[in-house]
């Protein structure tokens, strides 16, 4: 009964939202972030996959480290993520990050029930290395572009303005998140999305 719902979501949180920038989400070369990322508040070894995913196992969607931090004085919230290998090995990839701002009802994994989101932001890594980024309301109106970089070959950065993630209830401060890479878009969860991180949880933005 999980699936209807499961893939009209899914079908918004990685496949709506990015053609929804159109053409002002053109990929730009990933260059390396000149501010260092913020400690990864999760690690997990590699090979942990979603126990439901029944996709290719590869490194550069398996999640070993991620973090969020909200900065006060840009107000922009700052997401980081480490891969077992190069974002760019069997691209093009997908790294989603999940955001309650409040109120979040969307609840459509199995066995990731704590796993909820009503805004999500969209990395796309191609396999030249290039990047491209999307925030997405999940509301019914246009995606909006944000910028990601490597900080590495393994590690995205993505940042994005306070003001384009609207609170639905919550403080900017008290915006959780989930982030989930995946091997394509557009299908159901367990043959697309290869991890989450943190498991079966929502983590808080630490203060930067």
């Amino acid at each position: 009964m999980r699936f209807a719902p499961l893939a009209l979501t899914l079908a918004l949180a990685a496949g709506t939202l990015l053609a929804g920038c159109g053409t002002d989400n053109a990929s730009t070369p990933a260059t390396v972030a000149t501010n260092a990322p913020s400690p990864f508040q999760f690690t997990q070894s590699a090979g942990v996959f979603y126990k439901d995913y029944t996709g290719p196992q590869r490194p550069a969607i398996d999640a070993v480290a991620a973090g969020g931090a909200l900065v006060a004085a840009t107000q922009t919230i700052v997401l980081d993520a480490k891969m077992a290998g190069p974002v760019a090995a069997g691209a093009p990839n997908y790294y989603v990050w999940g955001i309650d701002r409040g109120g979040a009802a969307n609840a459509p994994f199995p066995d990731e029930s704590a796993v909820s989101f009503n805004a999500v932001v969209v990395v796309t890594a191609d396999a030249a290395g290039a990047l491209s980024g999307v925030v997405n309301l999940l509301a019914g109106v246009p995606a909006q572009p944000v910028t990601a970089v490597l900080t590495a070959p393994d590690t995205i950065e993505v940042t994005v303005p306070v003001s384009l993630l609207p609170s639905t209830g919550l403080a900017a401060s008290a915006y959780r998140w989930n982030l989930w890479p995946r091997s394509a878009v557009g299908g159901s969860a367990t043959a697309q999305i290869a991890s989450f991180i943190p498991e079966d949880a929502l983590a808080p933005l630490v203060a930067r």
